[in-house]
């Protein structure tokens, strides 16, 4: 039954993350000082360690971060 919960937890918390992500406009990878749209194919490819949200282009720019070439942001 723990194992049970334990696994519950872990998809509520994934769920959640993943939400945060899409729910944003940009998701910036701060390894490579680059942002992308969220739903990037190189932003489902990133350690969540390195993803910093951003709610506009501007914030990430101002932030030192350059526009990703695949998605074009």
């Amino acid at each position: 039954m723990k194992k049970f919960f334990a696994v519950i937890v872990t998809l509520i918390v994934t769920t959640a993350a993943f939400a945060t992500v899409l729910a944003s406009a940009y998701v910036g990878n701060s390894n490579t000082h680059k942002f992308h749209y969220a739903d990037c194919s190189s932003v489902g490819k990133m350690n969540p360690a390195h993803k910093v949200i951003f709610n506009t282009r501007d914030e990430a720019v101002n932030a030192g971060y350059v526009p990703c070439k695949r998605c074009k942001p």
